[in-house]
């Protein structure tokens, strides 16, 4: 403790306030706005703690789904939910390295991804669900493990992804935003 109060006891100079940087809401110039449908998705909170939590809601709306259900298209939308869970997996996996990249100072410019072709080129239905969903929140978890080593200040670095700047706290927002987004089209489906 610095400073000391009256009577000799040690007081703090400055108490800390317990809020970080990743409560903030990122600003529209920190992402692309393309991604202006999950960001506004995003409750002002922690970052961490709501990806923590989302763990949590992938288990409870995915665990219940049967195999045939998992496996059925339902139109207008043009994968199964099998699909779905695979794209999000691998967009889990893309913002997390660009999260990485970017926090660690790596300025160098990434490519963009088609997320149709990333689909297209991979078979999630020759797995079940609940393999596809345990991958998920294996990335998940090994993603909260990566942002609790992030220092505050790395929040707000900045790096090129798709030829648009986004900072780290914008990356961890869309993450959790995009999951919003296709866990509350899977409700739809199945209920």
């Amino acid at each position: 403790m610095a400073g000391s109060g009256k009577g000799g006891k040690n007081k703090p100079v400055v108490e800390r306030i317990d809020m970080t940087i990743t409560s903030h809401r990122p600003a529209k110039d920190e992402y692309a706005e393309f991604y202006e449908t999950y960001v506004r998705l995003v409750p002002d909170a922690d970052l961490r703690d709501i990806l923590s939590q989302q763990m949590d809601v992938i288990q409870a709306e995915l665990n219940p789904i049967d195999e045939p259900t998992a496996s059925m298209i339902h139109p207008p939308y043009t994968w199964t939910i099998k699909q779905v869970v695979g794209h999000l997996i691998d967009c889990e996996r893309v913002f997390a390295d660009r999260l990485h990249r970017f926090a660690c100072g790596d300025e160098q410019p990434l490519p963009g991804i088609d997320q149709d072709q990333y689909v297209a080129n991979q078979d999630f239905e020759t797995v079940g669900l609940a393999e596809l969903t345990t991958e998920l929140l294996h990335l998940r978890q090994a993603n909260l493990l990566l942002l609790r080593r992030i220092p505050d200040e790395a929040w707000d670095r900045r790096g090129t992804a798709s030829d648009v700047s986004f900072t780290v706290r914008s990356l961890a927002c869309i993450m959790a935003g995009h999951i919003i987004h296709h866990i509350k089209i899977i409700k739809s489906r199945v209920a």
